[in-house]
């Protein structure tokens, strides 16, 4: 159909670190879904603009995550952040963004305590400045992530623990989490520490062999230095299985772990879209596949959804303004996603709690079972 007219153009920022092959599925399965409209939600004309938000290894940087916020803020056709990919950088932007007024979309970041209160002193209060919630996510959250791992360390028959935490806001909550869940469990927990990517880890996993745990837990991401620490205990030979969060769920932790990687546990947020199994699914892995000689992984699923839901609700305004759509996305209730029907609660957290636990078999992750429940 010809356009009579120049349509108003509307910008969508995405920011991740993009060094990060987690980073980049997310990113094409938001292109995917701006490809499949044409760039165009109704007659607003759609760009994609992506931002650095990361170093070299992957890992999130402050600095960059601030100044991609503060350039979306001043863009005045700016009506959407997709992003960050991590909760330590989410509370850094999410105020700058609420003060401009941005509906910001996270397909990853899962501490609880950027929509919920009772987790850290001031959260979330401290992120919403304008006292209007603007941040929406379509993963859920740490609080029901940590405790399921938990409960499927003791489900898998392990009855010792020795706990990591990254150092970072996920990483030590979502540890925490899953340390007050495996006490309850009756999980002897014999070690308590944090690591970076800089730690001797050689010394550290000498601590895990004479802690004779069967179970050691690594609440963290990739970058900050979760590959080497399985690397050197598998270099002393010990015998503890290794569980880990969707923080590691991804091909980078893999091809930097290699072969140490194998047999590990790793629970995630979302199921994997190959094992969703209705017609939307099937035709966006079909989609994915075919554009990107690859599968998605959980997060691309998700982030494809919450693509498509800001395209939809950007065509319902009609409109450019920030705060019409801000306030048609978060009206979310009854939208069909890849995985059925979900919307956001009053909190902006999505109403589909899906939790799922994997192992790397054969150098790939493995669906083993629902954690949902």
């Amino acid at each position: 159909m010809q356009r009579t007219s120049e349509p108003a153009t509307a910008t969508i920022v995405f920011s991740g670190p993009l060094a990060l092959e987690s980073t980049k599925g997310i990113l094409q399965s938001v292109q995917l879904a701006l490809d499949e409209v044409n760039y165009y939600a109704g007659n607003i004309s759609l760009q994609l603009e992506v931002f650095e938000g990361g170093d070299e290894t992957g890992a999130w940087d402050p600095q960059k995550e601030e100044r991609n916020a503060n350039a979306a803020a001043s863009i005045e056709n700016v009506v959407a952040y997709f992003g960050p990919i991590n909760s330590g950088a989410a509370k850094i932007s999410m105020p700058i963004l609420n003060m401009a007024g941005i509906v910001q979309i996270s397909p990853a970041t899962t501490w609880p305590g950027l929509t919920k209160i009772g987790f850290l002193p001031g959260e979330p209060g401290v992120f919403y400045p304008t006292g209007v919630r603007h941040f929406v996510r379509v993963s859920t959250t740490d609080d029901l992530q940590g405790p399921a791992g938990a409960q499927w360390a003791r489900d898998l028959g392990f009855n010792s623990v020795y706990i990591f935490d990254d150092g970072d806001a996920y990483g030590i909550g979502i540890a925490q989490l899953f340390e007050a869940e495996a006490k309850r469990r009756r999980i002897e927990v014999v070690g308590r520490a944090s690591i970076s990517s800089s730690s001797d880890f050689d010394a550290v996993a000498a601590d895990i062999a004479k802690s004779n745990a069967d179970l050691v837990y690594y609440g963290g991401t990739t970058p900050n230095g979760g590959p080497e620490l399985l690397i050197a205990i598998r270099s002393l030979d010990i015998k503890a299985a290794f569980m880990g969060p969707d923080g590691i769920f991804e091909e980078d932790f893999l091809m930097r772990a290699g072969n140490a990687a194998e047999g590990i546990y790793v629970t995630s947020v979302g199921i994997p879209p190959e094992e969703i199994k209705t017609e939307d699914a099937e035709r966006y892995l079909e989609k994915y596949r075919s554009q990107f000689n690859k599968d998605p992984d959980v997060f691309g699923a998700m982030a494809y959804d919450a693509a498509k839901l800001l395209i939809e609700a950007i065509a319902r305004t009609g409109s450019t303004d920030r705060a019409k759509i801000l306030r048609e996305v978060r009206g979310t209730r009854s939208y069909k996603g890849l995985s059925g029907t979900w919307g956001f609660d009053s909190n902006g957290d999505t109403t589909a709690k899906l939790i799922s636990g994997s192992r790397v078999e054969e150098g790939r992750f493995t669906f083993i079972t629902d954690l949902s429940g």
